[in-house]
């Protein structure tokens, strides 16, 4: 069992995250553009991008969502132009997805913003320190640097 104090630990760390998930928002209003896609979307889009041609269950497995939560937010990303379904040339009954050229261009400017936004929210840590944050991060999420 948890002693009382890694749970006041564990708790303070649930905070901080929401905290900063929260600054980074503001961060993004603050920035300049306002963008009515959120993180989420971008994220999504950088990952079919990076990917390439995903499966829709390839991007449930990614997000750690259902299948029926993915075509959810993949179908918004198609209705407003920014994804396309891709028949899979190997095996007609699985549907891809692909980046369009809206969304390459959305890309590129949102990514620059995002990025500017970050920098400002971590501008207060020293390269050090930043570099310290990014190993750290890296272990939690299980990814290699």
């Amino acid at each position: 069992m948890p002693s009382a104090r890694m749970k006041n630990r564990s708790t303070i760390l649930m905070s901080l995250l929401f905290v900063i998930g929260r600054r980074m928002k503001e961060e993004m209003k603050e920035g300049g553009r306002k963008s009515r896609y959120s993180w989420l979307h971008f994220e999504v889009m950088r990952y079919v991008g990076s990917v390439g041609k995903p499966l829709m269950r390839d991007v449930a497995e990614h997000f750690s969502v259902t299948p029926p939560a993915a075509t959810l937010l993949i179908e918004g990303l198609v209705g407003i132009g920014l994804l396309r379904r891709v028949v899979d040339p190997k095996d007609r009954r699985a549907v891809r997805v692909a980046l369009t050229p809206k969304a390459r261009q959305l890309m590129k400017r949102g990514m620059q913003d995002r990025t500017a936004a970050i920098k400002r929210l971590f501008s207060v840590l020293d390269a050090r320190e930043e570099q310290a944050l990014v190993e750290i991060l890296t272990k939690i999420a299980g990814q290699e640097s």
